[in-house]
């Protein structure tokens, strides 16, 4: 007989079933599903610990910081205060200076106005003057002229109607009045006379001759 034994046919070896190791229980004492619960109960005391420690070191809720506050937001509105009044000034002061140029300007113009009327009122007399003196130089008045000299030559006639108190008389120059060219003592009307040089008028209670 053969020793040799057929593969195909042999039968496989036993094997032992695999053992599997118990679950691991930790430290002595804890149970695994105990750990995370400790963990976060650990959590929470350490955060709400740190948080008091935070609040209790928070700067701004000491009485120092607080005082420090109401300080500061009191000098914060008397600033504002402040500034309110000094912006009410310039505003005040603002007006004040408008109000200054305005009455200035309106002093400039009352000025320059009456310094118009002035001038304007000079003119006038200027020309009052200017006539005056035409019509005295062509008015004989009452006296004796000389024609030429005193008055200018010419026909001159009274201003008004004479009553009868009138004598007028035309001599020849030189001759005191005896040399007699022309007279007449009107009573009424408006008495004309020529004059020439070379010769004196007189005029008596007739009122004033006018050049023509």
């Amino acid at each position: 007989m053969s020793d040799v034994i057929d593969a195909s046919t042999a039968e496989p070896p036993l094997q032992s079933p695999a053992l599997t190791p118990p679950p691991s229980r930790g430290p002595r004492g804890w149970h695994p599903r105990i750990v995370p619960t400790a963990a976060l109960v650990v959590g929470l005391v350490i955060g709400s610990t740190v948080g008091a420690v935070l609040a209790s070191s928070d700067p701004t809720t000491s009485a120092e910081y607080q005082a420090l506050a109401r300080k500061l937001g009191s000098a914060e509105t008397q600033v504002a205060v402040e500034r309110g009044d000094a912006e009410a000034a310039r505003s005040g002061a603002e007006q004040s200076a408008a109000a200054a140029q305005s009455a200035q300007a309106e002093a400039s113009a009352s000025q320059a106005a009456l310094v118009e009327r002035e001038n304007a009122v000079a003119s006038r007399e200027a020309a009052v003057s200017a006539v005056e003196k035409q019509v005295a130089a062509n008015s004989i008045g009452e006296g004796t002229w000389t024609v030429g000299s005193d008055v200018a030559a010419g026909t001159y006639r009274t201003a008004a109607a004479v009553t009868g108190d009138c004598y007028w008389s035309i001599t020849r120059s030189g001759t005191n009045g005896s040399d007699i060219v022309e007279n007449d003592l009107p009573t009424g009307g408006f008495p004309t006379v020529v004059l020439r040089a070379g010769q004196d008028f007189t005029n008596h209670g007739c009122g004033t001759f006018v050049k023509k």
